[in-house]
């Protein structure tokens, strides 16, 4: 498994219900994770939950959660344990 893609789905895991939040930038950029998120979503390993508000004012944050296949992925990719 890619370094990105175990490292967002062990922080999606990790989170509050599976979930992993992203803030949009106060230059209305999104950080480079946005896209490797979104290529997590199309790849049906996480759940686009859609945007609510940022923590600034007039912010944007963007939240996912980690579905059954996202765990199983995360799952298949730790190492074997004795």
């Amino acid at each position: 498994m890619i370094d990105h893609r175990r490292r967002l789905l062990s922080r999606a895991a990790l989170g509050t219900e599976g979930r992993i939040t992203l803030e949009r930038a106060p230059d209305r950029a999104w950080p480079g994770d946005h896209s490797r998120l979104c290529a997590l979503e199309n790849d049906g390993d996480l759940l686009f939950l859609g945007e609510q508000p940022g923590s600034r004012p007039g912010g944007v944050a963007a939240a996912w959660c980690l579905t059954p296949q996202g765990r199983a992925a995360l799952l298949d990719a730790s190492p074997a344990r004795a």
